[in-house]
């Protein structure tokens, strides 16, 4: 075995235990965050519309999922403290650079939820880091993870034009298969 797939399986196990770690998140947060996402409680099954959100992102916009009716999007959740969702944001964001009147690319992180930091912290933190073109929304309720069913991550998100869950995959994936999936969906 390669030592690189020896790495990438390491990493996967390490993050599908930490996954599986209890996480708890204080009544405060939930409250704070509560009024920056809106999104439905209960799980998206694929074949079903998603709900709309509204999400504020790291470069102060607002972001509304029913503003890119018509496109394809693709949902990347990840964390800062997973080295596979680091290793894979470059190609992320030149996914997003590359997006079309096709297909949209955004990303969630969730401050205070599933072991990532606090949400200044996670601010702070990323301005370190230099993606220019990764929109990086911000769900720190935890709500819209909750409502694609996000265990681990990255978990990938595939919403068709019509505003349909065709599909989530938790894990690893790579820019070529990312965009064969969205060649394949309506």
């Amino acid at each position: 075995m390669k030592k690189w797939q020896a790495s990438v399986l390491i990493c996967t196990s390490l993050v599908c235990l930490s996954a599986c770690k209890n996480q708890t998140t204080s009544e405060t947060d939930k409250q704070s965050g509560d009024k920056k996402a809106q999104v439905s409680s209960q799980t998206v099954k694929k074949g079903e519309a998603v709900a709309d959100f509204e999400l504020t992102a790291m470069d102060g916009r607002t972001y509304h999922l029913s503003d890119y009716k018509g496109k394809k999007v693709y949902l990347k959740f990840w964390a800062s403290w997973c080295s596979i969702c680091l290793a894979s944001l470059p190609d992320t964001d030149e996914l997003a650079k590359e997006a079309s009147d096709d297909y949209v690319v955004l990303t969630v992180v969730s401050p205070g939820q599933k072991g990532e930091q606090a949400e200044e912290a996670f601010k702070k933190w990323y301005q370190g880091l230099d993606y220019k073109n990764l929109p990086v929304l911000l769900d720190p309720s935890g709500q819209l993870l909750s409502s694609y069913g996000v265990r681990s991550y990255p978990t990938q998100a595939f919403i068709d034009k019509e505003g349909k869950l065709v599909k989530t995959q938790p894990g690893f994936m790579d820019k070529e298969t990312i965009l064969e999936n969205l060649k394949t969906m309506n």
